[in-house]
């Protein structure tokens, strides 16, 4: 078994965790299929040798879904669900590096969700919630991961091993807190 293998067996393990605690909570399903992802890519792909960024790709899309539900009566959520099923359909006649790129605008479209998601907080309750730190911290680093690998950066390995520690570090957030625990927030009236 190589390193590599390892690790990514350690992060599936550990990402199991978080959806069962946010079991119930409006982020439940991004949880789940967050951990779902590399299982499924890897079964999938082993068995009947599909493209890895294509099934990714769907998986993210998939993320996207989940993390857009509960706006799903708001007409512009229609129409960006609409823009992406299509370009989703797109990507599957094009190259490789357009399905990376897909990838990225679906998880940076999730980043949005999430800043939104931040500062409705924030000015809902006049207090900073750790868990939404955490929930971008992660995003961001699964772009950046991607991002290595479109540019085939030199310290690829080096990144991998990096961000994949700091992925298991924030499952391990997760699996601790959720995102309604006053423990995480910070009140700003007194900062």
């Amino acid at each position: 078994m190589t390193i590599e293998f390892i690790i990514i067996c350690l992060s599936m393990f550990f990402w199991i965790f978080p959806a069962a605690k946010q079991y119930r909570t409006q982020l439940f399903w991004y949880f789940l299929v967050f951990a779902l992802m590399d299982p499924v890519t890897m079964i999938i792909g082993s068995t009947i040798k599909t493209s890895s960024p294509q099934m990714t790709m769907v998986l993210s899309f998939i993320l996207l879904l989940s993390v857009m539900s509960s706006l799903i009566n708001k007409y512009s959520t229609r129409v960006l669900l609409l823009a992406a099923s299509s370009l989703l359909l797109f990507s599957f006649f094009s190259s490789r590096i357009f399905a990376t790129n897909l990838m990225i605008l679906f998880h940076l479209t999730i980043i949005y969700f999430f800043i939104r998601r931040t500062f409705y907080f924030i000015a809902n309750n006049g207090a900073v919630n750790i868990f939404h730190v955490f929930l971008l911290l992660e995003e961001i680093s699964i772009v950046l991961k991607i991002l290595a690998v479109l540019t085939e950066a030199k310290t690829g390995i080096a990144y991998f091993y990096a961000t994949s520690f700091f992925q298991v570090l924030i499952a391990i957030f997760f699996t601790i807190f959720k995102e309604d625990d006053n423990k995480l927030f910070i009140d700003l009236k007194n900062v």
